[in-house]
C-alpha cells in the first residue's frame, strides 16, 4: 500500500505497508479513545467483526479501534507472536491462527468463527503480501504470481462472499478490504502486487450492486504510505520515506490509526449510503 517507488529488489514480503521513518503527528498508535469515552460513543456495539492480517500494523490498528467503538472483535493472524498476545490482552479480542494463502483454510475460517460466537456483521480484510518483481527483473515466476494473487485477491473474495451470505440474511453488513494506492494508481517495480490490489476494487464496486438490496456494503480503503512500527523490519528506506513524505499534501507518512479511522467509518451504521467505493487514504499525494 505504500507507492512510493522503491528500488527493484525480488521477493514477496509480508504486507503491513510500512515505511519506516516516524514523523510525530500527536496520533494516538493504537487509535483508542481516552478513559471514560461515554456509551453513546460505542456505536458498534452489539456487532462482531471478523479483521484477518490483525497483527500487522494496519490490521492492529482496525482491531484496537473497532473494539474501542463497542464491536466484539475476531482477529485472524499466520504466526503466533507477542503481537496477537498484547492484542488480545489490550482489545479482549479473540484471535484465530489462519493461511489464508491456502484455500481450504479460507473455506473453513467463517466456520471457526461461528463456533466463538455470532457470524461477523462486519469484514475487515487486512492481510496480504508485497512483491517486488518488475516487469523487466528477469524471468515470470508463474508459481510466485499465483500464490500472491491467491493471497491478496482470492482468499479476500473467497472471504468477503461465504460472510455476504449470512450478512443478507441479516439484513445488515459492513466488508471493508485494503486495497493500495498503487492498485488506483500503478506501482513501478511492483505491477504484481498493483495488479491484485487494483482488482480488489473492480470486486468490491461489482459486489456491492448485488447486496447493496440487503443492507450489505462493500468498499475499499487504500492507503498510500504508512509508517512503520519501531518493531518492524524497516522495508524502505530512510531516503525513500522521506521522498515518499514529500509527495503528500501534508507532508508525511500516516500513522496505522489514521488508516483505522478510515475503516471505522465504513464500518459504521451511518456510511449505509457508501458502497463499491475506493478511499484513497494517502494524504493527497500526487506524483
Amino acid at each position: 500500500m505504500t507507492v512510493h517507488h522503491p528500488p527493484p529488489p525480488t521477493g514477496d514480503r509480508p504486507t503491513g505497508d510500512t515505511a519506516s521513518s516516524a514523523t510525530p503527528t500527536g496520533v494516538p498508535a493504537s487509535g483508542l479513545p481516552a478513559a471514560g469515552t461515554p456509551a453513546d460513543q460505542a456505536p458498534l456495539a452489539g456487532r462482531t467483526a471478523l479483521v484477518t492480517g490483525a497483527t500487522g500494523q494496519l490490521g492492529d490498528a482496525v482491531c484496537r479501534l473497532l473494539a474501542a467503538r463497542g464491536a466484539a472483535v475476531v482477529g485472524v493472524h499466520r504466526t503466533p507472536s507477542e503481537r496477537a498476545e498484547a492484542l488480545a490482552a489490550g482489545t479482549g479480542a479473540r484471535l484465530l491462527r489462519a493461511d489464508l494463502s491456502d484455500p481450504d483454510e479460507t473455506a473453513a475460517l467463517l466456520g471457526r468463527v461461528r463456533e466463538l460466537g455470532p457470524a461477523p456483521d462486519i469484514l475487515v480484510c487486512a492481510h496480504g503480501a508485497t512483491a517486488r518483481r518488475p516487469v523487466l527483473g528477469g524471468a515470470y515466476d508463474a508459481a510466485a504470481e499465483q500464490r500472491l494473487w491467491q493471497l491478496n485477491t482470492g482468499s479476500v473474495q473467497q472471504l468477503a462472499s461465504a460472510a455476504a451470505k449470512r450478512m443478507m440474511r441479516a439484513k445488515f453488513g459492513r466488508i471493508v478490504l485494503f486495497g493500495s494506492r498503487g492498485g488506483a494508481t500503478g506501482m513501478p517495480g511492483q505491477p504484481g502486487y498493483a495488479a491484485t490490489k487494483a482488482a480488489l476494487s473492480g470486486w468490491a464496486a461489482s459486489a456491492a450492486w448485488e447486496l447493496g438490496p440487503f443492507g450489505v456494503t462493500v468498499n475499499v480503503v487504500a492507503p498510500g504510505a504508512v509508517r512503520a512500527r519501531p518493531e518492524d523490519a524497516p522495508v524502505y528506506s530512510a531516503e525513500e520515506d522521506e521522498r515518499a513524505a514529500g509527495r503528500t499534501a501534508v507532508r508525511r507518512l500516516a500513522e496505522p490509526a489514521e488508516i483505522a479511522e478510515a475503516v471505522g467509518f465504513l464500518a459504521a451504521p451511518g456510511a449505509s449510503y457508501v458502497t463499491g467505493q475506493t478511499l484513497l487514504v494517502d494524504g493527497g499525494a500526487r506524483w
